[in-house]
């Protein structure tokens, strides 16, 4: 009889929960959530009994029955996910314990992983195990039909893939992007907080939800700033910068608890305030709101002062700390394995390497590495994630079989003529046997990769000062051309704003003139001398003027002193126009040029040999 036990980890999610929500992020370009998976697990064990009947024991909350089938399983509510789930898989005749260590109502997403770990037990059972996006998405529709309610998608990434990650919600299909710093590093920065009181999650998500479909300008602005500091929660990650992290959870916060009533609750609010008040960068809530746990952000100094102040509000500091891994699986009586990610299939080992010849070249044929590989660069920074396929020729020392990566050169396969047969006109050199190279061969697949981390550097650009960086195949040339067209559109954009400022200036002035205006005429008959007789006019041309570069104003023939002063008054705002224009243009200028290069190495993990034999050629091809 077959048994399976499944153990995932919960999440502390970090900025950007309900942009998770399907169509939310929709609505918002650049929507991601960043979290973390943390030592709380979720665990179901399943064991195939053969009886037909139903066996549920829920640790956690000492409850347990025998169900004779699921339709007498479908009945009782406090077995309803499970119900959901076998009736999915058509199961019965089992035996099934589920326990979390999180607390309940906590927001670090328990149920969810508790999902998780069921459905990939179920499957299993089922005998078609469901791993990575596939078992994600499952979870996801399962669980929104039992709750009634759309839920989001974030919660089941950390359980299955485990570490600190961004999840970039794209249309089409989210796409996970692994944040690369340590995870020790994180955790000496970080804490949980548990309020003490319990939280649900989907009410919360589902007023915001029905808020932003029925086009609430509230709602719909919080959840665009939610968006914005969840790409600056991830970049400050990326970039290893707890404090700014510290900071855009900070915020994170103030915009969440704006959205609507009842996401904060005064438990949470004494907890914040007490560990701001002991030096912690930022916290937010866990989850949706209205109770759960708190995240914090800190100095490592930080921590025991943190820990004591929150010692003296309601609820506890919890015992959790970021971890790398996600899911484990244990069938019967064997060792633990853990879920390892594959974003597409792994290279097979080279177990038998080919052989093949050249033709058409001269000479004996000598003995050579032909490797071929698809080599990704990733880099979170600049949200570059750029393959390309390499092919290499290396030759094979006599002496001793060493591969001379050293040597190796890159070659066009498309212009070899490669055939398994040697040309019987050419001899073979015996210096070195063929089952000698085939044999360093495969000895040497992995020094091919070494080589490659070392040799296949992609070099982009970056402006610091406009945060744009270039394409894999962009030349310097044609990013600068990029960082000119920036520095324009942002100085179209400060001269509009420095066109209101100076409209408001002459305003002023016009206004003071009619004022001046007014009185003299109460207090003399026919115009005010030397004031303008079409002041309006006159104000709009000198306005069109400023603008436009021309002169503000002419004076007439014989101006007098009171029209020397009203022009000389609008001369000083086109000089102060005209300065503060010439600055922005030389900043702007400057910024264009401050052009940084960055080397994007590739990481063993993210070369796959798609092509490795020995190759016999007259000389290096």
């Amino acid at each position: 009889m077959k048994k399976v036990i499944v153990r995932a980890p919960v999440r502390a999610d970090l900025a950007g929960g309900t942009l998770d929500l399907w169509p939310i992020y929709l609505f918002h370009p650049g929507s991601r959530t960043v979290n973390v998976a943390v030592s709380y697990y979720a665990e179901s064990e399943v064991l195939e009994t053969g009886d037909g009947a139903i066996d549920v024991h829920l640790a956690d909350e000492q409850y347990r029955h025998r169900y004779e089938s699921l339709q007498e399983l479908s009945s009782d509510p406090k077995a309803a996910l499970i119900y959901r789930l076998l009736e999915h898989f058509h199961l019965s005749g089992i035996s099934i314990t589920t326990r979390t260590d999180a607390p309940r109502g906590s927001g670090l997403g328990g149920s969810s992983a508790l999902a998780i770990t069921l459905v990939r037990a179920f499957s299993q059972i089922a005998g078609t195990p469901i791993e990575g996006e596939d078992l994600i998405f499952l979870v996801r529709d399962l669980e929104t039909r039992l709750l009634g309610i759309p839920a989001g998608i974030q919660d089941y990434y950390p359980p299955v893939y485990g570490g600190l990650a961004a999840l970039r919600l794209e249309p089409g299909a989210p796409k996970r992007h692994p944040i690369g710093i340590p995870i020790a590093d994180l955790a000496s920065h970080m804490l949980l907080h548990y309020t003490g009181v319990a939280h649900f999650s989907g009410t919360n998500n589902w007023e915001m939800y029905r808020r932003q479909i029925e086009g609430k300008k509230k709602v719909q602005r919080g959840l665009a700033k939610i968006a914005q500091t969840s790409m600056e929660m991830e970049k400050a990650l990326e970039a290893g910068d707890f404090k700014r992290a510290g900071k855009a959870l900070a915020k994170e916060w103030d915009h969440r608890k704006a959205l609507i009533d009842g996401i904060s609750t005064p438990e949470i609010d004494a907890a914040i305030e007490a560990a701001l008040t002991a030096g912690a960068w930022g916290g937010k809530v866990c989850g949706a709101g209205g109770g759960g746990c708190v995240v914090f952000l800190f100095e490592p100094e930080k921590r025991d002062a943190i820990v004591k102040a929150l010692s003296d509000v309601p609820g506890r500091v919890l015992d959790a700390a970021p971890v790398a891994h996600g899911l484990t699986i244990r069938h019967g009586d064997e060792r633990e394995t853990t879920f390892v990610p594959r974003p597409r299939p792994a290279a097979k080992q080279v177990q038998k390497v080919e052989q093949l010849y050249v033709h058409g070249d001269l000479g004996d044929y000598k003995p050579f590495i032909l490797a071929e590989a698809v080599v990704t660069h990733s880099d979170g920074r600049s949200n570059t994630h750029h393959s390309v396929v390499r092919s290499y020729v290396a030759p094979i020392e006599d002496i001793d079989g060493r591969v001379l990566w050293h040597l190796a050169r890159w070659v066009d396969l498309n212009r070899l003529d490669l055939r398994a047969i040697p040309d019987p006109e050419r001899k073979v050199n015996r210096s070195i046997q063929p089952e000698t190279a085939v044999q360093s061969a495969m000895e040497s697949e992995e020094s091919f990769r070494t080589f490659l981390t070392e040799n296949e550097r992609l070099r982009i650009f970056q402006n610091p000062a406009f945060a744009i960086y270039s394409d894999p195949s962009e030349s310097r040339e044609a990013f600068m051309e990029r960082c000119i067209e920036e520095s324009n559109r942002r100085l179209a954009d400060e001269m509009e704003r420095l066109e209101s400022t100076f409209r408001r200036r002459i305003d002023q002035l016009r206004e003071k003139a009619e004022r001046e205006q007014r009185v003299h005429d109460n207090n003399t008959e026919g115009p005010a001398e030397g004031v303008p007789q079409e002041l309006n006019v006159a104000w709009g041309q000198t306005l069109y003027n400023i603008t436009s570069g021309r002169p503000a104003a002419v004076a007439e023939d014989t101006p007098s002193m009171r029209e020397v002063d009203y022009l000389e008054n609008i001369a000083q705002v086109q000089r102060a126009w005209e300065k503060e224009l010439e600055v922005l243009r030389e900043d702007l200028n400057a910024r264009t040029r401050e052009i940084e290069e960055i080397t994007i190495t590739p990481s063993p993990k993210n070369i796959e040999v798609t092509k490795y034999l020995v190759l016999w050629a007259g000389a290096q091809p």
